[in-house]
Parts: structure tokens; sequence; C-alpha cells
């Protein structure tokens, strides 16, 4: 295939991102608004719960990408992803307690299907060197239906549950169709090309919102193997040197933060007084104001290493967990403080979701798409432990204790962090090899 220009704009983005982009917006600016608001009538333990549940969605990545290696249906996976995602929110407000957990989880898997398939369609069908910049575009379509969809969030939040979650599962009923229509084909006798299978890191890596380890940020862009025991097996080799105390440090640190996001409208609703309409806009602001962040934080992170970026955007987090936990104690204070903290610590994300895949790269440069496979596992669990234990604080303790518990996480994983991997003896640890 002839290799288009990579600086027009024209042949970069692609009239399938679309479908992506709205199953994205769904899971990734109506989920996290709605959800947790229905959720909170049985208390902020069922809203970790729940927002829990949704980031364990993240493992059907791997299933969808080796039914799509082996099958070659991404089209009929993506539309099957998007007919889930709507079919969950639209049964949400219906469903008892526990099933109202299984919905989350199938709404969270059909987004991280989705978003495997879209990555895929890049990586087997586009040559290499386009990838990085078409997963740019790619993900820069992504976060423009995340930020869309806050903003329908905040109007269906002021509706009744029913209504609300009724009229948000069209956005991804729209990209059942449009999956169909808009898709390529894929040829069910090809295979992908070899430089597409494994292995190959992606610059632009980590350019979507952090709402658990089921956005682009951590889902592997060419993960295309079956899940075996030799896989874990590979997988364990990869736990030794600097690539595992990467791990502690990230575990810790990602479950602190998950905390302030699984809980982030109910949380600002109660602790700060903050109503869903206005706390859905906020962040939409600042989704779409972050996003020229990760041409700033690719830039640094090649100055200053990824190293130090990675601490500085644990040590903000840290910072502005802490800053969260005294406001929510203190009682009333304006608004637009706990929104900016709230801010803030979005976009440390932007630094680390453009760190973190960079420091797997020095550490594991010959495993590497395992490796960052590992990493989304470790993020979704942590996502899920992080929300569940945030929700359970604060449904016993009160959310300044859940956000005190967030900022200590953090801290946990900026301690490891700078240890093992900033002191000057942690800082060489060996490159781990492909086992």
């Amino acid at each position: 295939m002839k290799a288009q220009t990579p600086g027009r704009t024209s042949h970069l983005l692609e009239p399938w991102f679309t479908p992506f982009a709205l199953v994205n917006g769904a899971a990734v600016g109506i989920t996290p608004i709605l959800l947790p608001l229905v959720a909170a009538k049985q208390g902020a333990g069922h809203v970790g719960l729940v927002m829990g549940a949704f980031n364990l969605g993240a493992f059907a990545a791997p299933v969808a990408g080796g039914l799509a290696d082996r099958f070659r249906c991404h089209r009929l996976i993506a539309t099957v992803c998007a007919a889930l995602s709507a079919v969950t929110l639209w049964l949400f407000p219906l469903a008892n307690s526990p099933v109202q957990l299984l919905l989350a989880l199938v709404n969270g898997a059909g987004f991280a299907g989705a978003v495997t398939i879209a990555n895929l369609l890049i990586v087997e069908l586009r040559p290499e060197a386009e990838w990085n910049q078409r997963l740019g575009w790619l993900e820069t379509a992504l976060s423009i239906g995340q930020g869309g969809a806050l903003v329908l969030a905040a109007w269906l939040s002021g509706l009744s549950e029913r209504t609300g979650l009724g009229i948000a599962a069209l956005v991804p009923a729209a990209a059942v169709p449009l999956s169909f229509l808009l898709l390529p084909r894929m040829g069910r006798t090809g295979k992908p090309r070899p430089s597409a299978a494994r292995g190959h890191r992606l610059a632009n890596a980590g350019h979507t919102g952090e709402w658990g380890p089921v956005s682009p940020s951590s889902v592997p862009h060419v993960h295309g193997d079956r899940f075996s025991l030799a896989t874990l097996k590979r997988a364990a080799g990869l736990l030794h040197g600097g690539f595992g105390w990467m791990l502690a440090a990230w575990i810790p640190a990602y479950a602190g933060s998950a905390i302030v996001f699984s809980l982030y409208p109910v949380l600002f609703q109660h602790a700060f007084k903050v109503a869903p309409q206005t706390s859905s806009l906020a962040f939409a602001l600042i989704v779409f104001v972050s996003l020229p962040l990760f041409i700033v934080a690719g830039r640094v992170s090649q100055r200053r290493g990824p190293r130090a970026v990675m601490a500085g955007g644990f040590a903000s987090r840290v910072l502005l967990l802490a800053v969260l936990a005294v406001l929510a104690a203190t009682g009333s204070v304006p608004a637009v403080v706990p929104l900016a903290a709230f801010g803030g610590i979005l976009f440390a994300w932007s630094f680390l979701s453009v760190a973190s895949p960079g420091l797997t790269g020095q550490l594991v440069p010959q495993a590497e798409g395992e490796a960052q496979g590992v990493l989304s596992a470790a993020s979704g669990l942590a996502g899920f432990a992080g929300a569940v234990l945030g929700g359970l604080v604060a449904s016993q303790a009160g959310y300044p204790a859940a956000l005190g518990l967030g900022a200590a996480a953090t801290a946990l994983g900026l301690v490891i962090f700078t240890v093992k991997l900033l002191a000057p003896r942690g800082g060489q640890a060996a490159p781990v090899r492909a086992a």
C-alpha cells in the first residue's frame, strides 16, 4: 500500500472514526456521570462497585483482539460492542443492584472491545510509518466524542433516570449502523502484517482521558496474541527488575486517582455542593483544554526523560488529592476551587499517559508489546480496587477520608517510584529481556 503524505490531515482522518467516537463518548462521557448518579441512591459504596465493575470490563480487550485476529471479523465485533454499550445503558436504571454490576461490567467490556478494534484497524490496514499519526488523530476524535458526551450528560443529568439513560443509549446505538456501514472489510483469509502483530512502540499511545484502563491510553494498540499459559509465563517474567518496580508504583498511584474519578459526580454534589450539570460541563471543558497538553507532555518527556515526567505527574496528584481532601473537610468553598484541583489531576494524566509507555519501552525493550498488556491489566485491577475501596470508605467515613486515602495511595506509589527508579542505583535498572 502506498503511504499517504503524513502531514495531510485529510488522509489521516477516517470516516470510520465516527462510530468509535460515539461509543467512546458514551463510555467516558455519559457513563461516569449518569451511572454514579443512579447508583448513588444505594450509597457511595454501590457507586464504587458499579464503577469498579466498569473498570474490569477492560479485560475484554485481549479477547476482542484475539477474535478479530482469528476470524477477521473486526466490523462485526465493533458493531456488537456498540450494541452492548447501548443496551446496558438503557437497562441500567431498570435493574436491581447485582444486575447493575453486571451491566456496568458488560458496558466496560463493550467499550474496551470497540477501542481495541479501532486501533487494530489502523495497525493492520495502514503502513507502519503512519501508525503514530493516525492513532493520534483517532484519539483526538475519541476525546472530542468524550467532550461532546459530557455536555450532553449535563443536560441528561437533570432528567429522570429512565429518560436520561434512555436518551443516552441512543449515542452508542447510532454507532451500530455506522459501524456496519463505515468500517472497512477485512479479508477472512488474510493475516495481519508481521510488523502489525506485536511489539511496536507507539509514540502517541495514551492520548485520551483517564476513565479506567479501558481508555485507549492503556488498551494495547497492537495486541493480537491469544491468551495462553505461555503468555502468562512470559508476562510473569517481565516483573523482575525495573518494570516490576514501575508496576509496584503504578498500581497504588493509579488506584488512588481512581477514587476521585469513580465518585466524581456524587463527590462534587455532596462534598462541594456542585450540581451534576455543572460538574459535567466543567469536566467537558477540562477535557477540551487538556488536548494540547499531550503535545507538551511528549516534548517534555523527550527532553527530560519519562522517569522525571512520571514522578512529576505522581507528585502533582498527591498534592491535588490532598487539597481536595482538605477542601471537602472544610465544608463550604467556592466551586471553582475544587473543580480547578480536579482539572489539575486530569491534566497530570496527559503527562503520565505519554511517559508510562515510553518508560515501559525503555525497561522492557525486547518484550514491549507484552509489557504494555501487563500494564493495562495492572491498571484494570488498580482501577477496580480504587473504585471499590473509595466507595466503601466514602460510605463509612465520608468523602474527605476517601480523598485522603487516594492521596496516601498515590504518595506510596511516588515513594516507590522515587526510591527504585529515580535514585541513582534504581535509575540504572537493567532492561528485562524477552522470556
